[in-house]
């Protein structure tokens, strides 16, 4: 066979579109030299090659692709962009980041893979004529735009494809006019991939997050794991006797018993991703931020208050409403009106062991810009479900009884509405220190210096999680502060209920009750 008819065989390879998932990967490793890791080591977690396959394939109408920095995500939502303007003759997609410079990182990765890669039978760059800082123009008259996300620029014409990279940087309004811009064309059904790393606790990536979780569109999530390189046996030994003396050992060795050979995830994982930079990340970033941007465990928060707050151990079924005890609601009025509904399950200093005093929270309730009448009315129907004709104690803000010129009190509309307990409608104590006071005191709930968790939340409070995830402390000149910044609507509307209902329900703290004196008649004392 001569060389001019192995050049038409191969081009022919080349120009024929991947059908299936052999397919697929055999054309990115043959022009685009690229080799997807295809397996998943974390529970829960999607291949890198599963998750591009999806969207080259099966192309739904709006997906969400969520993993660490550094691990490839554009370059792959560039490769799927440039396999279906080739393929897709006349083909528009725009690419829209937080910035120009995270729209351009997709760009840099389309002149990587077709200009600069090679697979094992060479290029792809004969299907792009023209490649510029903003524009990539294909042969076959496709385009790819490179957009920064801002007002005006969601305002162009309609293409089939849509590329939103680091999603949670972009603005919700920007993201929703841009997602107006999708749609079919020429046969070809419009697309809308959302890619990102989670940093903040109630930014675009936790609505998007939860909205993919219920059923929305679909959520490919995965870690460093998924990407890391194979440990090779020089670095962990041939029994895995060097592994204690390695930084990634307690994220690598979880979940071992759960592998049919007993292998740590860097023995199962077979990407890109060095070992040596993914220690380097360990030994230079916070815990917070390893876990949030490498281990794609949730989003890390900026001087976070409550750091030891974990939905794994604060977060739980076990905190539903027990209808043998009284409860608690503590309500925040405003512009943001945040209420929190708690049971108290006391503790007792004799105990063997001795039992600690428990902070149950079965539900939660946030509104914006209702009055004060609405607020109540729904308040008191929450509770009413859930809770029926439990003993009730109900306190607020003091600040609630000030004098409204445009009607009156919220206090007064409580007390109309039906919304007070067994001594009325209680205020919160005011003094000062008392708001410090009262985050202690949730924080000591949260987890005691001897690990323990004492505040409970039912898993249908995700108002209040996300709260406590995200109240912050004040920063000044550069130094976090030892009080909370101020606004920080919603998070403080939900953290201030549960902080001022708790100075009600346990004006002592949650020190426990003490063994009762032992009576004796006065005759017999002398």
């Amino acid at each position: 066979m001569d060389g001019s008819t192995i050049a038409r065989l191969i081009s022919s390879v080349r120009d024929r579109r991947p059908r299936s998932r052999h397919d697929l990967r055999a054309w990115a490793e043959a022009f685009a030299g690229v080799r997807i890791p295809s397996r998943a080591v974390c529970p829960g977690h999607s291949s890198p090659f599963e998750m591009f396959a999806s969207q080259v394939l099966d192309r739904p109408s709006l997906a969400l692709w969520h993993g660490p920095r550094g691990s490839g995500k554009s370059f792959l939502s560039a490769l799927d962009t440039h396999l279906t303007s080739r393929f897709n003759p006349r083909h528009e997609t725009h690419v829209l980041g937080g910035s120009r410079a995270q729209s351009e990182q997709i760009y840099r990765a389309i002149q990587a893979l077709v200009l600069d890669g090679s697979g094992t039978l060479g290029g792809d760059r004969g299907s792009i004529r023209r490649l510029l800082k903003t524009e990539a123009a294909y042969a076959n008259g496709s385009r790819v735009a490179i957009l920064a996300a801002s007002p005006t620029s969601v305002r162009g014409p309609h293409v089939a494809s849509l590329k939103l990279d680091e999603v949670d940087e972009i603005d919700p309004e920007i993201r929703e006019s841009a997602i107006g811009m999708a749609m079919d064309l020429r046969g070809v059904r419009a697309s809308v991939l959302m890619t990102s790393t989670w940093h903040r606790p109630a930014g675009p990536m936790a609505d998007l997050v939860d909205r993919a979780r219920a059923g929305a569109f679909p959520l490919h999530s995965y870690c460093v794991f998924e990407v890391l390189e194979r440990c090779p046996t020089s670095r962990s030994g041939p029994d895995l006797e060097k592994c204690p003396g390695c930084p990634l050992m307690p994220w690598c060795h979880e979940g071992r018993d759960d592998d049919p050979q007993g292998r740590p995830k860097a023995k199962r994982s077979d990407g890109h991703y060095g070992i040596d930079a993914l220690i380097q990340k360990v030994r230079g970033v916070s815990p917070r931020v390893f876990a949030s941007d490498y281990l794609c465990r949730g989003p890390k928060a900026e001087g976070a208050w409550f750091k030891e707050f974990d939905e794994a151990r604060n977060v739980s079924e076990a905190a539903e409403f027990d209808p043998s005890l009284p409860v608690h609601t503590a309500i925040d009025s405003g512009v943001f009106t945040g209420a929190v509904a708690f049971q108290i399950h006391r503790g007792w200093e004799w105990a063997d062991p001795p039992k600690p005093t428990r902070v149950h929270v079965f539900a939660d309730y946030l509104a914006e810009g209702r009055s004060a009448e609405t607020c109540a009315l729904e308040i008191r129907e929450m509770l009413d479900r859930l809770c029926g004709s439990a003993t009730r104690f109900v306190s607020t803000d003091s600040a609630g009884g000030a004098r409204n010129p445009v009607g009156p009190t919220v206090i007064s509309e409580f007390q109309r509405c039906g919304l007070v307990g067994e001594t009325g409608l209680q205020p919160w104590p005011r003094y000062p220190g008392c708001v410090i006071e009262g985050l202690n005191l949730i924080e000591s709930l949260i987890r005691t210096a001897d690990g323990e968790p004492r505040l409970l939340i039912h898993p249908r409070c995700t108002q209040l999680s996300a709260s406590l995830k995200g109240y912050a402390r004040a920063r000044r000149a550069g130094q976090w502060m030892d009080y909370p910044a101020d606004p920080q609507h919603p998070w403080e509307d939900l953290v201030d209920a549960l902080r001022g209902g708790l100075s009600v329900a346990l004006p002592e703290g949650t020190a426990p009750a003490e063994r009762p004196l032992r009576r004796a008649r006065a005759g017999r004392v002398f």
